[in-house]
């Protein structure tokens, strides 16, 4: 049997950056459960799983990355039954869910646990009053941009923004851009946190 080609690194590096803007967490564990890789959003639900939503906000969720223990556990059970081809972990009451499956690719010894996550984040303090601290960031921003970034308060991913407000994601980005460089902070999770104080 054939093998498949290997990418050239470029044009890995060009599907690896399509893989970020993915509004799935992405997740691939080895046979040990040991990281490989993962997009923002896995990272995102993982802390999130790990911490809570409020202090998951106000990390910095790829260098605070750690499997979560459900994950961990539901992978192991797989060693335990390797004939079940999927599992599926959640936890409703964080609107957190994993599909995990355990797949050896052609030509490879070593199978590895690919993990598709999904955070349905709750909407519940949408309508929570800002504090005298967030209105002050906020008067930092154009309006445009306030629309934007009150919708990230709410934990609205890009796709979800462009939709709501009738613009394209190229442009929620740009704008995204623009409040982290206003604000002095390096990613949505820190406006969030910032303006839910």
């Amino acid at each position: 049997m054939p093998r498949r080609p290997t990418l050239p690194p470029v044009l890995l590096d060009h599907v690896l950056a399509m893989l970020e803007d993915v509004p799935v967490g992405l997740l691939l564990l080895d046979a040990e459960c040991r990281p490989l890789w993962c997009n923002e959003e896995a990272a995102r639900a993982c802390a999130v799983w790990n911490h809570g939503e409020r202090p998951a906000a106000a990390l910095r969720a790829r260098k605070a990355f750690r499997v979560p223990a459900a994950l961990a556990a539901a992978c192991a059970e797989f060693h335990a039954d390797p004939d079940t081809p999927t599992k599926v972990v959640s936890d409703n009451s964080r609107g957190l869910h994993a599909r995990i499956k355990l797949h050896a690719a052609p030509g490879e010894p070593v199978p590895a646990f690919h993990i598709q996550l999904d955070y349905r984040r709750p909407r519940g303090d949408r309508h929570r009053p800002l504090s005298p601290g967030a209105v002050a960031l906020l008067a930092r921003l154009s309006e445009r941009e306030r629309e934007v970034a009150m919708r990230v308060r709410e934990g609205l991913r890009t796709t979800e923004i462009a939709a709501e407000l009738h613009r394209s994601p190229l442009t929620i980005k740009t704008q995204l851009a623009a409040i982290f460089n206003k604000l002095g902070v390096r990613g949505r999770t820190r406006v969030a946190a910032l303006l839910n104080r």
